[in-house]
């Protein structure tokens, strides 16, 4: 069994191009190694090693990148790592404020940060727009549902009149369900 080749704390380059099949994931970034599958999750397959979960600068953390996708550019970053969680929960935080999501409201109906659909979420009564296995594909149909609902207040920057409007829709959503009895 060969050594693992990346460890908690090393800054990686991701490759630009990771292959057909990974096409749809972030490429050509920095990011810092969280940890393989096997440090995470154990197991004694080899193949578990060589898979990573990375925190990616600007983007925060996702799984499945192979080692053939990574170049080493300096070990023992864990600062660093603390430094971009850091950027990151002051960049969720900003986005996830109601105030600011309608104010750039325009913005937000094209190109929405996720905590800003979160946020929005959590005025339907979705606090987990992942559900609960954590699916990539509940998410997106989640937030879709999530941006279409609110893209008419959002265009507006009528917060307000969004906030009622979920209102009105969870009140609907209990009493055809019963869920007030």
């Amino acid at each position: 069994m060969s050594a693992q080749m990346f460890h908690k704390g090393d800054l990686v380059q991701v490759a630009k191009n990771l292959g057909r099949a990974m096409s749809h994931f972030t490429s050509g970034c920095r990011a810092i190694v969280i940890g393989s599958y096997k440090d995470q999750y154990g197991g004694s397959n080899q193949s578990n090693q060589g898979s990573y979960t990375l925190h990616l600068e600007g983007r925060g953390e996702t799984s499945w990148y192979e080692e053939s996708q990574l170049t080493m550019i300096e070990s023992g970053q864990h600062d660093l790592l603390e430094q971009w969680e850091e950027e990151l929960k002051a960049n969720d935080e900003k986005h996830a404020d109601m105030n600011w999501v309608f104010a750039n409201g325009k913005d937000v109906a094209n190109t929405a940060p996720g905590a800003s659909v979160q946020a929005l979420a959590k005025h339907l009564g979705c606090t987990n727009l992942w559900g609960r296995n954590g699916e990539g594909v509940t998410y997106f149909e989640n937030a879709r549902i999530t941006m279409h609902i609110a893209r008419p207040f959002l265009e507006t920057g009528d917060k307000d009149g969004y906030i009622q409007h979920c209102k009105d829709i969870c009140s609907n959503r209990n009493l055809e369900t019963g869920a007030n009895e």
